[in-house]
């Protein structure tokens, strides 16, 4: 099924607290649009409606790992953000390429915001 890239931000996490915080930090970095999913079947069947612009997701949620959404979304080349305690050998999720960014858990707010402008340089030049 094709998808069309949109401005939405794929948030991939199953603690609350922190998915508000999540979305407190790219509201900041200009972002009015996140969708916020739990579960990767969740997740998944979003995917089959939409692209995002770019998705910060945990490596594992309550029904399992991510790596086949972070297949989807390098397929698709969208960028993403591991926001992780667990840490792969060499600091990098299965799926990650040069597009990808990880941001350990707990972050700092700015290098949170860091990576996301790293990730989606051009999102809202066309903003006033």
């Amino acid at each position: 099924m094709e998808t069309s890239r949109d401005q939405t931000v794929l948030v991939l996490e199953d603690e609350a607290l922190i998915a508000i915080y999540l979305e407190e930090l790219l509201a900041q970095a200009g972002f009015d649009s996140i969708s916020t999913y739990s579960s990767c079947v969740a997740a998944t069947e979003w995917l089959q409606q939409h692209t995002p612009e770019l998705a910060v997701m945990e490596t594992r949620l309550r029904d399992g790992a991510c790596d086949e959404i972070a297949a989807i979304l390098a397929k698709r080349g969208v960028p993403y953000i591991v926001h992780s305690v667990e840490r792969d050998i060499g600091g990098r999720h299965p799926q990650m390429d040069s597009k990808c960014k990880w941001v350990d858990k707990p972050c700092n707010p700015d290098e949170f915001i860091r990576a996301v402008k790293e990730c989606v340089p051009d999102h809202g030049r066309h903003m006033l």
